[in-house]
Order: structure tokens, then C-alpha cells, then sequence
């Protein structure tokens, strides 16, 4: 019945190497302690984003996992008392949003699993150490020949892969079940959160078993690595025995050799020789290979760059494999310094099998920013330059380009600069064929032809791959291109679509600018003008009597010498008198006090006789405006002035009229 069968649902294999950004947004008290709201998002689009909540201790506790790592991390200290103070939540998240953006932003922490355990505990929180213990166990249970060992911790950046010391079983007599040589051990693996362990596992392991990290170590030794099948991995499941089946048996004198290769439904193991000296990022950071990722590379005391011979040697050696690779129809897609051996002298290309597993690349973050590098082939020239930069400088390029390259010769410059530089970004990268004429190697590697005659001659170069196989990785190779350029089309979507925001945001910007200096201007001349109020002062009233001794006319005067106001305008200025309570009719005025002594109409100046005679009608205005005018008055003018300045104020009294 069709309500019984099992739904089959499609895996959601997550890109580790896509960058994940965090945002502190706000902080919340919840039952008396403070959480942060984080808004975490993977990738460029919005819509890829979750919430989580965290505590102060929870920051703690990644910093503490990350201090392994040796990088100066600006931690904000503990506090116990007024830690829930506002201003003191406020100063602590942006604190704690520097924290994490120093994290995210280093590539190192960033890979690691307790910062991707923080950031999203959902995706990572399955026990991947445990799983691949489970999976290496039952792959290696069928074929017999191997003894799966201890783990040997996270010496590697990926995630989801594993390494694991593995033995021969021993070929002899049998012995009985009481007598074998074969021990049972309780071994506790080293998690990759570089803070705990796992839970104990029992594994099998031999009384020969020797530690990896001991001068007894020699080229017997064995190295199993576990990886989980990643996003890119196109090979069909019935095709990919077969695929890993042809491609084991590879054989190149710059290529690391694979003893046993297998597969199930969720990864893949491969076991190799052990060296001791480890990778070539080992030999420039003069690290141990078995210490842990972010201790050996998060802040290694010391960096060397090889000699320009040493450099050009390897450099056409690693050069030379990729180019057979693609020869044969397969890409690499993973060149960078930890996949790179020195073995007596000679540079081995190891861990090509990651492109039949479909893992993404370690410079995958950067190559997605420049539409041009859409192939296989320009993606293993872009890993190139980036091997080619790291050996020449002794440390990594920690961006999607170089922007200036320095302290080398000119004929490596010019090879840097075609690989690196913005410009060639932008444009078409140099193709394997081209590198390999540059006359950076006949310069400096000038004797790499010999060599190579003399290690074909030694050991003939072999891949070969069935019809179906060629197939499947033809296919493989155009789904990984296609699902390059689909991200770099997002990635530029993006971007134009934060430059438009941007530009919204700085017009938004400029014209609340604008607004804000039109308020600012009208306050200051608000400002002026109340200034100018206040030091001219309050207007003042003087009463003149006309010389026929009719009623006085009423002058209103202020502080200002040359501001005189007539009745008219000083009643707009003056509140109204009080009503009466009876008819409305206005209540007769108390007199004013009184005003100094008026000289008589003959020696009164000119502009007082019209003032006295009728200030209040229009005909009086216009005489005042005639005489004022005139040229021959300015002596009446002086007596006018005079006199005003002379008056005093002490005689005037403030009366209150109260109502009938």
C-alpha cells in the first residue's frame, strides 16, 4: 500500500566553505540574566538566515576554544556587579559584535568547528568524529587487511574529515581466540572542538602500533583519512566504485600514490604512507603535522619562504601533475600548500581524489568572486598562484587578490601578477600550458626537463579510466563549472544590489544633511532675533501734551535712540485693557506719571511740535516723516536725541488696573 512506503529524502549536503556572517541585534533579560539576539546568514541572500540566542558565557566559551589558535583576540572581561546596567549591555554587545567580527573574518577560526558550532548549532551538531569512526570501521571490516588505529585529532581544516592511524594486520599462523596477538584498547579521540572528548570508543588495534609523532616513525607508516561526500559530488552512486576503483591505480612521479581506496552511501576512505615532516604548509610553518589545525597554523612562530630554486622546482613538479590530471579528463580543484608532499627533494601532488568526492575548494570563497575564473582548469590555476604566493612569501594571500607583490624577482613577479593581480582576475587567466613556458622556470628550474625524463624513465606515468568512467567525470566536470557560475552570478547580484542600497542610503543620508542645516539655520536666526529683543528690552510709553492742552497723545519709545512707534503699532505690541464686567465699556486709565518738563512750543524741536500737535493722524505722520527728512533739522535732531537720552526711567511706575 502506497500509505506504508518509505519517503526517500534528498540529503542537504551544506557548503562548509561558504562564509557565514553574524550580527548582534539586540539584548534581551530573561529571568535575570542577559541573552544577545544574533541574526546569523550563510551565503548572499537574505532569505539563508536564522536567529539564535546566546549568553555572555557562551562567548566566553568559544574564545576559550579559540585560544589555542595563538591570535589576540579582543575579549570583553567578565563583570559582576552593575552588569545589567543599560549602558553597560550596550557597551558589551558592541564589544562582543567586534569579537565575532574578528573571528568570522580570520579564515582559520572562521573553518573551525566550535565557531561553526556557535554560529549554527543545527548544522553541527552531529557527531562527525563519531560517524566517520563507525563508517572507516565497517569499510575497512570487509576487506581484512587493515587495522583501523587511534585518531589522530583535527590536524586537517576540513570538517568532515577525519584522520586515523591504521596498521597491516598481522599475516601468520592463527592463534586462538585466548592467544591472539590482536589487543581491544579504550581509546578517547580527540574531538575537533579542541576543548572536549568524545565519548570512549573500542577500536582495534595491534601491539605494533607505533606513535606518529616518535623518531621511530618511518615511511611504513600508514594514515587513513575519512571524508564525507560533499556538495559538488556528480558521479552517480553505482559509477563511483568503479570511478575510485580506476583512479587508485595511479601512478605519477609527482603525485602521492594511494595503497587502499573505498567507498559507501556517505564518504570515502583513503589510506597512505605517513611522513613525518608532513605537508608543505608543515615544512614553511615549522609545525608538527599531528598537532591540531588552529595551533599549528593560527599563529605559527615561524615562517620561511623557500629558495627561488627550491620554489621553481617544486612549483613546475606540482605544475606538471595538474597538467596530467587534466590530460586524462579530470580536474583537481584543491591545490594549496596542505596538499602538497616533500619527499627527498621531490614535490608530490596529494588528495586529487577530493574532486570525485565533490568537497569544495579551499580558495572556493575567493575564486566566487571573480566571474572570470569559471573552470576547472582556470580554478586549478587560480590554487596555483595562491601555492606559488604562500611559497614565496611564507605566508598565505588572505584575499581574493594581490595587491601589490613585493621582495621577489621580476620574472616571478610577472608570473604572480598573471595569476593574481586584479586585473588578471578580471580577464582570462593563463592557461597550465602557458604557465609552463614562463620564463620564470627556464630561469630558474632550468634543469626540471632532465629530472622528469629521468623520473618518467623510472616510472611510467598511469591513469585510465573505463568509457562510463570517462563519462561520469566529463559530467562531473560540467555540473561543478555550471554550479560556479550560478554562485558567481549571486555574488554579483548581491554586490550591485548592496551598491544600490548603499547609494539609497547616502542620498537618504544627504537629504536629512540638508534638512537638518535648514533647521539650524533657522534656529540660529530664531536665536539672532530673540538676542536682539532681548538687548533692545521692552518698549516704554511717554505721554506729550499737545500745547493747546488737549489730551495727551500717547508716544510709545524704546531702548534704541532712532526707534520711535506710534500709538497704532504699540497697541499690537501691548495686550488689550480689561473689559468690564457691566457694558464692556473700557475703564478710564490711571494717569501716567509724571514726565519731565516740556520747554514751550518755541524752543520745543521740530519733530516734538509735530509730534505734539497730532501723532496719532496721518497727517502728523507725514510731518514727522517731512521733517525728519529734512537736511537744515539736524540741530533739532541732536536737541531731540539729547533729551530722550536725559530721560528718566526711575520716574516711571508700574500700575495694575483692576476691574470695576
Amino acid at each position: 500500500m502506497a500509505i506504508f512506503e518509505k519517503r526517500l529524502e534528498q540529503k542537504v549536503v551544506l557548503d562548509d566553505t561558504e562564509p557565514i556572517t553574524c550580527t548582534i541585534e539586540t539584548a534581551q533579560n530573561i529571568d535575570g540574566h542577559t541573552e544577545y539576539v544574533l541574526r546569523a546568514q550563510r551565503g548572499p541572500y537574505p532569505e539563508n538566515s536564522w536567529r539564535i540566542l546566546r549568553r555572555y558565557n557562551d562567548f566566553a566559551s568559544l574564545n576559550k576554544c579559540l585560544q589555542i589558535s595563538g591570535i589576540d583576540l579582543s575579549f570583553p572581561g567578565k563583570k559582576f556587579i552593575g552588569n545589567m546596567r543599560p549602558d553597560f549591555i550596550a557597551d558589551r554587545l558592541i564589544a562582543l559584535q567586534e569579537f565575532i567580527n574578528q573571528v568570522l573574518m580570520n579564515p582559520i577560526l572562521a573553518s573551525s568547528l566550535p565557531t561553526k558550532k556557535f554560529i549554527d548549532p543545527d548544522s553541527y551538531s552531529t557527531p562527525f568524529h563519531d560517524l566517520a569512526l563507525q563508517y572507516a570501521s565497517m569499510c575497512l571490516r570487509t576487506d581484512g587487511v587493515y587495522t583501523l588505529g587511534q585518531s589522530l585529532g583535527p590536524i586537517g581544516w576540513r570538517l568532515r574529515k577525519h584522520y586515523f592511524k591504521v596498521v597491516h594486520k598481522p599475516q601468520g599462523n592463527k592463534h586462538s581466540p585466548g592467544h591472539s596477538n590482536t589487543k581491544h584498547h579504550l581509546i578517547k579521540s580527540s574531538s575537533q572542538s579542541h576543548g572536549k572528548q568524545h565519548t570512549t570508543q573500542v577500536c582495534v588495534t595491534t601491539s605494533t602500533e607505533k606513535d606518529y609523532n616518535t623518531k621511530e616513525s618511518g615511511k611504513d607508516d600508514l594514515i587513513l583519512t575519512w571524508t564525507e561526500f560533499g556538495p559538488d559530488k556528480y558521479i552517480d552512486e553505482k559509477e563511483i566504485h568503479n570511478v575510485l576503483k580506476n583512479f587508485g591505480g595511479v601512478q605519477h612521479p609527482f603525485i602521492a600514490p594511494i595503497e587502499y581506496i573505498a567507498s559507501n552511501d556517505s564518504g570515502a576512505l583513503v589510506i597512505r604512507k605517513f611522513y613525518k615532516q608532513g605537508s608543505l604548509k608543515d615544512v614553511l610553518c615549522a609545525a608538527s603535522p599531528c598537532n591540531p589545525f588552529l595551533s599549528k597554523y593560527g599563529s605559527p612562530k615561524g615562517r620561511a619562504p623557500l629558495p627561488l630554486k627550491e620554489l621553481a622546482l617544486y612549483a613546475r613538479q606540482i605544475l606538471e601533475a595538474i597538467r596530467f590530471l587534466h590530460s586524462k579528463g579530470m580536474a583537481c580543484g584543491h591545490v594549496h600548500c596542505g596538499n602538497v608532499l616533500i619527499v627527498d627533494g621531490v614535490a608530490r601532488l596529494m588528495d586529487v581524489e577530493n574532486f570525485i568526492f565533490g568537497v569544495p575548494s579551499f580558495y572556493r570563497p575567493f575564486f566566487v568572486q571573480h566571474s572570470k575564473i569559471n573552470t576547472c582548469e582556470a580554478i586549478d590555476v587560480y590554487g596555483f598562484g595562491h601555492l606559488l604566493y604562500e611559497m614565496c612569501m611564507g605566508y598565505p594571500l588572505q584575499d581574493s587578490y594581490a595587491r601589490q607583490i613585493l621582495d621577489c624577482p621580476d620574472s616571478l613577479k610577472s608570473l604572480l601578477e598573471s595569476i593574481l593581480s586584479k586585473d588578471a582576475c578580471k580577464s582570462v587567466l593563463p592557461t597550465l600550458d602557458q604557465l609552463a613556458a614562463h620564463p620564470f622556470f627556464s630561469e630558474y628550474a632550468a634543469s626540471f626537463n632532465d629530472q622528469y625524463a629521468m623520473a618518467i624513465a623510472a616510472q611510467k606515468p598511469y591513469l585510465k579510466f573505463s568509457t562510463n568512467a570517462k563519462e561520469q567525470l566529463k559530467n562531473a566536470v560540467q555540473k561543478t563549472e555550471n554550479r560556479v557560475r550560478d554562485e558567481q552570478k549571486s555574488v554579483k547580484n548581491q554586490k550591485r544590489l548592496v551598491r544600490v542600497q548603499e547609494m539609497m542610503t547616502s542620498e537618504e543620508e544627504k537629504k536629512k544633511i540638508k534638512h537638518k542645516a535648514k533647521q539650524e539655520q533657522r534656529q540660529a536666526k530664531l536665536r539672532a532675533q530673540n538676542s536682539l529683543q532681548l538687548n533692545n528690552g521692552p518698549p516704554q510709553t511717554v505721554t506729550v501734551s499737545a500745547s493747546s492742552g488737549s489730551a495727551g497723545a500717547v508716544m510709545v519709545k524704546s531702548d534704541s535712540a532712532n526707534s520711535i512707534v506710534s500709538p497704532h503699532e504699540a497697541a499690537l505690541m501691548s495686550p488689550p485693557p480689561h473689559a468690564t464686567d457691566s457694558g464692556g465699556s473700557a475703564s478710564s486709565p490711571l494717569p501716567p506719571p509724571s514726565a519731565p518738563p516740556i520747554p514751550p512750543p518755541s524752543s520745543l524741536p521740530l519733530f516734538e511740535q509735530a509730534a505734539a500737535t497730532g501723532l496719532g493722524s496721518s497727517n502728523g505722520r507725514q510731518m514727522v516723516k517731512s521733517i525728519s527728512g529734512d537736511d537744515n533739522s539736524s540741530s533739532n535732531r541732536s536737541a531731540l536725541l539729547e533729551s530722550i537720552c536725559n530721560f528718566n526711567k526711575s520716574g516711571l511706575k508700574k500700575i495694575n488696573i483692576s476691574d470695576n
